[in-house]
């Protein structure tokens, strides 16, 4: 089995510089956890997503002491989202791509996301542009439903 035959349909992509508030539109209208970031030639640049937004609100130093979550007041999470506005994709966005090339064992793909900790990988071709995505739940629904494990399975989300 190769990457290509798990790749979801749609994956959601954006530019470097589209805004912070339009990509934040877009992920939430259409449920979408991440989008690839592609130059004018359809090449991978960058990754971003929920998690990329959620590390800009939250300051790395929170975790390491609990009397610092304590203190914060209720509105401290809309007031730092606030403070995004003006930010574009590209101020936001992973640039430490991992990726796979669509005619990859799906093996190597799995391992890449276990090994790595990733819930989803770009797939690119030789010239580094994009032609998809494989989610966890992709894999695993073109697994399960090669092995007969699942009847009928659904059409992977990019999610």
């Amino acid at each position: 089995m190769y990457v290509e035959s798990a790749m979801v349909p749609d994956p959601t992509t954006t530019r470097p510089e589209v805004s912070f508030e339009r990509l934040l539109a877009g992920l939430v209208s259409q449920s979408k956890s991440k989008a690839a970031v592609l130059d004018g030639e359809g090449r991978l640049v960058g990754v971003v997503g929920i998690h990329d937004i959620l590390k800009k609100i939250v300051p790395h130093y929170v975790g390491l002491d609990a009397k610092l979550m304590e203190v914060m007041h209720a509105g401290y999470f809309g007031e730092r989202l606030v403070r995004l506005q003006g930010m574009t994709v590209g101020d936001l966005m992973s640039t430490e791509i991992d990726s796979v090339a669509p005619d990859d064992p799906l093996i190597k793909a799995v391992s890449m996301m276990v090994e790595r900790r990733r819930k989803a990988l770009p797939v690119v071709d030789d010239d580094r542009r994009f032609v998809g995505l494989v989610t966890r739940r992709s894999i695993l629904l073109r697994v399960a439903g090669a092995t007969g494990l699942i009847a009928n399975p659904q059409q992977p989300s990019s999610t």
